[in-house]
């Protein structure tokens, strides 16, 4: 560990200053200490400040970023007037430092803390400005510990916790809500270790957590400690099922697809062209057979404008005599022979308008078999059918 006083870092700083403000008699600024003020002016532009922070009181980091480009810092730290010494234990990344361990014995409140640090780019330091601190400020306490849910006599509850550090340097938050709630309550309490909770219902199932952060009295820290380890309290069978969270996930989209469903709905209405696309017109055919029966009085015909001359060219130009045709009895020429009638079935026997069988003489009716008869009668005088 090198060893740099305070007055080498002050002169340090002053020759830098001073290079950045020479100039020449003339008002312009010597070619050398131009290309140094400007090279240094870049590099303090670019530069990220230290962030020290004090984690309880028992250690401390003082931290920065490294970019590309950047030189590799060392750094150097005194208190007050005391003389400056280097960072005993670096932080390092990727082979460059970026910051310095502290352990609890180098560590003093309430008096100026002094950083400083030199990074050398080819022949020419590069000098941030000094930063100072007072690290009652910069303290970040460990999480309360040990929380606890007691009941009390009013079948209420009550907090009770371990603080991290000096309880009289302390101030908590502490942040509760039930299974049926969506938002955190928060409370607030000074220096006191435990608290009592308002209002609760023994029917829901509570979660507490709490942190602390150093208060006024001891300093002006924006550091709150991580939340502590949750508690819980009350009915644990409360705990929302899978069928409840369904339920209410039901309960929240019906109403918002009813007022999307309302939303298209509306639109559609108003755009005629959605709502052609959408919902396309039934075409009416009633309001299309009106002049049938007003103007035609029911005539499909005439509804139609069919030509008189093409209706008559479908009606049929001749007429075709009915002719009936019977078949002979399953009788074999034996036994017609028998029956003394073969001769009178060699030949077929007409009926003709004056011909009409009697039971006088001849064939007798019952004995008689007719083997086609033919009865034609026409417009011109009838005729036999062919």
């Amino acid at each position: 560990m090198s060893s740099f006083t305070h007055s080498e870092s002050s002169a340090a700083q002053t020759a830098l200053d001073s290079r950045r403000r020479a100039v020449s008699s003339s008002g312009e600024i010597p070619e050398s200490a131009s290309q140094q003020s400007k090279s240094s002016a870049l590099w303090c532009g670019r530069i990220i400040a230290v962030k020290c922070i004090c984690y309880n009181s028992d250690f401390m980091e003082c931290t920065w970023s490294h970019s590309d480009g950047e030189p590799n810092y060392t750094m150097h730290y005194w208190y007050a007037s005391e003389p400056a010494q280097e960072c005993g234990s670096y932080i390092q990344q990727d082979g460059y430092n970026i910051g310095c361990n502290f352990t609890k014995d180098k560590i003093r409140e309430f008096v100026n803390f002094h950083v400083n640090r030199i990074g050398i780019i080819g022949s020419e330091r590069v000098i941030p400005p000094n930063q100072t601190f007072q690290l009652q400020d910069q303290v970040k306490p460990n999480p309360p510990t040990n929380l606890t849910v007691n009941t009390t006599t009013n079948n209420g509850i009550s907090l009770s916790w371990e603080p991290p550090m000096i309880q009289h340097c302390l101030q908590y938050e502490i942040k509760y809500k039930s299974n049926k709630d969506k938002d955190w309550q928060i409370e607030s309490l000074q220096e006191q270790t435990k608290f009592p909770v308002p209002s609760v219902d023994p029917k829901k199932l509570y979660t507490f957590k709490v942190r602390a952060k150093i208060n006024d009295f001891c300093g002006t820290t924006l550091f709150w400690s991580e939340w502590s380890s949750s508690v819980t309290w009350g009915n644990l069978d409360a705990t929302e099922t899978p069928g409840d969270t369904r339920l209410q996930m039901c309960i929240t989209l019906i109403p918002g697809l009813i007022i999307l469903a309302l939303i298209l709905l509306v639109l559609i209405l108003k755009n005629e062209k959605l709502k052609v696309i959408i919902i396309p017109k039934i075409p009416n055919p009633g309001r299309r057979f009106d002049s049938l029966f007003d103007n035609f009085g029911g005539n499909f015909q005439d509804w139609l404008g069919v030509p008189k001359d093409t209706l008559e060219g479908f009606k049929p130009i001749y007429h075709e005599n009915a002719c009936l045709v019977s078949e002979p009895p399953p009788y074999s020429k034996e036994d017609t022979q028998q029956r003394g009638l073969w001769q009178h079935l060699e030949r077929p026997v007409f009926l003709g308008k004056d011909t009409v069988p009697s039971n006088g003489g001849g064939v007798q009716p019952e004995t008689l078999f007719i083997d086609v008869v033919r009865l034609a009668e026409s417009n011109s005088g009838g005729r036999e059918c062919g």
